[in-house]
């Protein structure tokens, strides 16, 4: 796989246009990419705030493309530049972007855990990432779920 993975999240403001802005944003940095349909989940850990609206988005790497703690750095600056105010752990957000995998590789520092630690135990990640291009891959490397405690549901 030669592909980063991020998992775009929003449940403040107009939550579809805060994901296709962040969308738009990562693509003028990385080229075209590959996303999933648009889905809807409940909150996780932190339940009393508005539903969330999640996709995710594969971007191939190139020789351009930052290394894996650069590239969260320039995700975090992203999410500021887009309204994100960090307040509350797991709170609201305008957009959350979150690095689940770069290419294969397992990186593990202070900041930054790959893949990301959590994404088998989320729908709102595993749901959308089955769309992308990394499908098999996924299903050859990983004991997907089949059934989770907070279900993603794609948006109509």
């Amino acid at each position: 796989m030669n592909f980063f993975i991020v998992s775009l999240g929003s449940n403040l403001g107009d939550s579809a246009t805060n994901i296709a802005n962040a969308r738009t944003s990562l693509e003028s940095l990385f080229g075209a990419s590959f996303s999933s349909s648009l889905y809807r989940s409940s909150a996780v850990e932190l339940i009393d705030q508005p539903d969330f609206y999640n996709q995710a988005l594969a971007f191939e790497i190139t020789t351009s493309t930052p290394a894996p703690e650069e590239l969260l750095q320039l995700l975090l600056t992203l999410e500021t530049t887009l309204g994100r105010k960090r307040t509350v752990r797991f709170g609201p957000r305008v957009i959350d972007i979150d690095l689940i995998f770069y290419s294969d590789k397992t990186f593990s520092s202070d900041k930054l855990t790959l893949p990301h630690p959590r994404f088998l135990q989320r729908s709102f990640v595993v749901r959308p990432m089955l769309e992308l291009p990394i499908k098999k891959w996924l299903t050859d490397n990983f004991n997907l779920p089949e059934h989770f405690d907070t279900e993603a549901y794609i948006v109509d």
